[in-house]
């Protein structure tokens, strides 16, 4: 269905125009098909309907028509007995977009009553779109939460089934000049596409347009009254007028299409200043021309409006690099997989969509294909490109037990995999989701040069018509121009841009190496931040954990106690019981399971073993249920199993420090950031490794509960990272000021924190650091422009110092800046 109101719409369209093309029999082409009004002659909107070719009069008829066809009810139009006008067309907008058949590709239902969608908007170009968005869908009752990503043009609304529904969403959207459609991603693609193609055009036609009409005014600027002849003077005015017009009526055009779209809503925006400078400059230089005079500004007016364009090309660019982020994590898994059946006696399988997939169902994922679902390994071992998700361009290798990532591209053997996470639950889903929401938070700095960015355009108004009027008394003939000058000068597209453009490019450029960003905040909290404490296991270690020995304590067999630890640990994501689970596959055990599991955050786990209660975890967790002390003498191990009043075995664990973990911890003191370690290992174990590493002594802590490690970060007067893995991390981590988990931690963890490091490395972190810092500068640079153009500019345009086409050029050079300086985080060498 999701081509039914996704990007697939528009292939459709370009599919039957060309089939139109081709067909010389055109039938009912004077009214048309949909709505019965007559069909402009300019227009080409055209479709095939019962074999015949149906003429329409604008392309949202023709969206909704083939629509109404695609979904099916073609009926409609076989059995109506009249042509449907505007309010049968919104109604049956409405019909069709209610359908369930159709809602159950995007619209998610929390409760019975309330239902959540997100849609794609065309047509935002500012912050003052995104606010008139937002206020179009909540005063639409029934209506309990809307907001607009300004950066990925998508809305996120929320409403009551029972007051109101998606169609009359769409319909307030519309009636405000906002088009919108469900959010699939073919449906951005296209649309992003023909709204590229279209800006590059607008923009290469008023490049054209300015430099040849720079080549009439030019010679003017530097010659006298008396090397140039009037003939020749009007020859090159004439010309200037002709090659502005092609810039006004299509470059332009955009900035008219905001302003009337503004007047008919009561709202202004910077469009509509925008507007009346190119028109009434427009319109005093024709004058001029007609009566023989030299204010002549053509050449201001098409390099505005080329200005003007390239500073919003450049602003949209920065944008497609994060939405193309978002897009590569949603579509990373493929669409089809090989479903086994009956596995393992069957290892054949059938290609399915993976749609169908359910989890615990087994996939066979071959040399050279991607994972469809997020799963563990049951059978193989083979080298996999996780560089879609992580950033990582070297090849891993994943075996038995362990993780795999949808969208990991297999490089070696076949694997058979069991799924666990599919649809919208999957990790690349999950971490879309994460990034869009960092994208679309709008921090408190940026809320206030939005709302500033608001009241500017009705002020420069105001301003404009006062400086007019001021000027008409002092000097009739210069009011004109000085009123123009204002309405040209003033740029709070600069300040509304200073942030957001930086945040996003900032956002994407981490996730590029392997960070991903969950709130926008994070990053200036990053930047001011003194501390960082990290966890030891999978954070500062590979979390690759190897079970080296297993010293049996009582009359169990090693294979009896790996089937007890097993069980103990099954479904628990920790590096731990991907151990055990290693070391269990290479042995015969028997088949164990384990009841009443609870896993105590930072001890270990207890369960039900054939009626006896069993724990497997840290020393004091376990012997607090033993009741006694270790047999001697007691062995090196970190890791215990017991029962009531018996010990059963200890296990002797091994996991490498990561390769970059010291470069990393330099790097980040460099930078002013104090490392700390804070582990549940003991303390011999936790003191080597900060030892090897180069943590101080006096900033490790070994045997820490999660109450503990909470408890340290509250003693150090600090604004605090939190760097972890685990479940027993997250009372550390909501408390810190940033929290970073670790891409292969546990979900609470991930889903609670600040940012997400899918990269296997560390050095993301220092990435994070520099790039934060260097963000944090480059917004105060662009506020201090934008708010010191504005204030030097807007005082000389009324004084009568600056002229329009100085105007024009500083307006759009403002904006330009702004995106400029805001680009070179995108090509930051940390």
């Amino acid at each position: 269905m999701n081509s039914i109101v996704g990007g697939a719409l528009n292939a459709e369209l370009s599919s039957q125009r060309a089939r139109t093309a081709e067909d010389s029999v055109c039938a009912d082409l004077d009214a048309c098909f949909h709505c019965g009004l007559p069909v402009p002659a300019a227009t080409h909107f055209q479709m095939r309907f019962d074999g015949k070719t149906r003429a329409l009069c604008c392309a949202g008829c023709e969206a909704v028509a083939l629509t109404i066809i695609d979904a099916g009810l073609d009926a409609y139009y076989s059995n109506r007995t009249a042509s449907a006008q505007t309010p049968a067309l919104d109604r049956a907008v409405d019909a069709l977009f209610d359908l369930a058949s159709v809602q159950s590709a995007y619209v998610v239902s929390p409760d019975a009553f309330t239902r959540r969608a997100d849609l794609y908007i065309d047509g935002i170009t500012c912050a003052a779109c995104v606010w008139l968005a937002e206020s179009a869908l909540a005063r639409v009752p029934g209506v309990k939460a809307a907001s607009v990503n300004q950066i990925t043009h998508r809305a996120t609304v929320t409403w009551d089934t029972g007051a109101t529904s998606l169609g009359v969403l769409l319909g307030a959207l519309s009636r405000v000049g906002l088009g919108a459609q469900p959010a699939s991603a073919t449906a951005r693609f296209e649309a992003r596409r023909l709204r590229r193609r279209r800006a590059l055009i607008e923009l290469g036609v008023a490049l054209l347009g300015m430099m040849q009409v720079m080549m009439f005014t030019v010679p003017l600027y530097f010659s006298s009254a008396d090397e140039v002849s009037p003939e020749a003077r009007l020859l090159m005015g004439w010309a200037g007028f002709v090659l502005t017009l092609p810039v006004l009526l299509f470059s332009a055009r955009s900035f008219f299409v905001g302003a009337w779209r503004d007047l008919m809503v009561w709202r202004i925006s910077m469009d509509l200043p925008i507007a009346l400078a190119i028109i009434a400059t427009f319109t005093t230089s024709t004058a001029s021309l007609f009566s023989g005079g030299n204010d002549l500004y053509f050449d201001s007016i098409s390099m505005f409006v080329f200005l003007l364009l390239a500073a919003r090309y450049l602003e949209s660019t920065a944008r497609e690099s994060s939405l193309a982020l978002i897009e590569r994590l949603t579509n990373a898994a493929p669409a089809v997989a090989w479903r086994v059946a009956d596995y393992p006696e069957n290892r054949e399988g059938s290609r399915v969509a993976a749609t169908e997939l359910r989890v615990g169902d087994i996939i066979r994922v071959a040399t050279g294909e991607a994972v469809c679902a997020d799963g563990i390994i049951v059978e193989g071992e083979s080298e996999f490109d996780e560089s879609l998700l992580t950033g990582e361009s070297r090849p891993v290798k994943r075996g038995i037990q362990t993780l795999l990532v949808g969208g990991s591209l297999n490089l070696g053997s076949p694997v058979m995999v069991r799924v666990t996470r599919i649809g919208e639950a999957s990790t690349a889903s999950i971490l879309a989701r994460l990034t869009e929401q960092a994208l679309s938070s709008r921090p408190k700095l940026t809320q206030l040069a939005e709302c500033i960015a608001r009241w500017v355009a009705p002020l420069t108004i105001l301003l404009a018509f006062g400086a007019a009027a001021v000027w008409w008394l002092i000097d009739p003939s210069r009011s004109f121009s000085v009123a123009v000058a204002v309405l040209a000068v003033t740029c709070p597209c600069s300040l509304a841009l200073a942030a957001p453009a930086a945040q996003a490019l900032a956002i994407t450029r981490l996730a590029r190496d392997g960070l991903l960003i969950t709130r926008a905040e994070t990053l200036e909290k990053i930047a001011a931040a003194t501390d960082i404490a990290f966890d030891k296991t999978g954070t500062l270690t590979e979390g690759a954990m190897t079970l080296e020995a297993v010293h049996l304590l009582g009359n169990t067999t090693e294979s009896e106690i790996l089937a007890v630890s097993l069980a103990l640990e099954a479904g628990s994501p920790h590096p731990v019981a991907r151990a055990i689970a290693m070391r269990s596959a290479a042995n015969v055990h028997p088949h164990v399971v384990a009841r009443n599991l609870q896993f105590i955050a930072g001890d270990g786990v207890e369960g039900e073993i054939n009626g006896s209660r069993m724990r497997l975890g840290r020393l004091p967790f376990v012997q607090a249920l033993v009741g006694c002390a270790l047999p001697t003498p007691q062995p090196a191990a970190s890791l215990f199993i017991g029962s009531e009043g018996v010990w059963l075995a200890a296990f002797e664990l091994s996991d490498p420090v990561k390769a970059d973990a010291t470069q990393t911890l330099r790097a980040l003191e460099r930078s002013s950031l104090t490392p700390h370690l804070l582990s549940g290992d003991r303390i011999d174990r936790v003191a080597q490794v900060a030892a090897s590493i180069g943590i101080d002594q006096e900033h490790i802590r070994g045997g820490q509960t999660p109450a503990d490690k909470l408890d340290y970060t509250r003693t150090v007067a600090a604004r605090w990272i939190a760097v972890g893995d685990g479940v027993n991390d997250a009372p550390l981590m909501a408390a810190a000021d940033v929290s970073i988990a670790m891409g292969s931690g546990a979900d609470l963890t991930r889903l609670t924190a600040d940012a997400v490091l899918l990269s296997p490395h560390l050095m993301p972190l220092v990435t994070a650091r520099l790039i934060a810092i260097k963000m944090k500068r480059i917004i105060g640079q662009n506020f201090f422009w934008a708010v010191a153009y504005n204030l030097v500019a807007i005082p000389l345009a009324i004084s009568g110092l600056i002229s329009p086409a100085g105007a024009a050029i500083g307006m759009a050079s403002s904006s330009l800046i702004v995106v400029g300086n805001s680009l070179r985080l995108a090509r930051e060498r940390v």
